[in-house]
């Protein structure tokens, strides 16, 4: 239902809602706050990348990756492939609902309000 009031109306759906829409089950995969947190972290990191050329993706990917080693030094080799292989899985879904949308997610925040899960996005567009 979202997808298609984007495509009728694209002003009149939120960057939130589109982050939801492409990263809402690798958030929810999170066991608490702090790692729902965590894991829309890498998705905005993701959304970002998707919006750059793809001539600077590797690249993005590349400095994603080493400061996520910089930050887990103890997780194992494939605790690293499969983040990778998260964070391109995500961009992939951004390009294909959204890859017309080029602006850049500044901030998000996790927060459960009465129970609900909530996600707030400061964005700014790209030139």
């Amino acid at each position: 239902m979202l997808s298609r009031l984007f495509e009728k109306n694209p002003e009149k759906i939120r960057i939130s809602e589109m982050l939801i829409n492409v990263a809402g089950d690798y958030v929810a995969m999170g066991e608490d706050i702090a790692d729902k947190q965590e894991l829309l972290n890498a998705a905005v990191s993701a959304w970002n990348i998707a919006c750059l050329k793809s001539d600077k993706r590797q690249e993005a990917i590349n400095k994603f990756m080493k400061e996520y080693k910089k930050l887990n030094p103890r997780f194992s080799r494939n605790d690293f492939k499969d983040e990778e292989e998260n964070i391109k899985l995500l961009i992939k879904q951004k390009d294909k609902r959204y890859p017309e949308v080029k602006v850049q997610i500044v901030n998000a925040i996790f927060q459960e309000i009465n129970g609900k899960s909530h996600i707030a996005v400061a964005s700014a567009r790209m030139e």
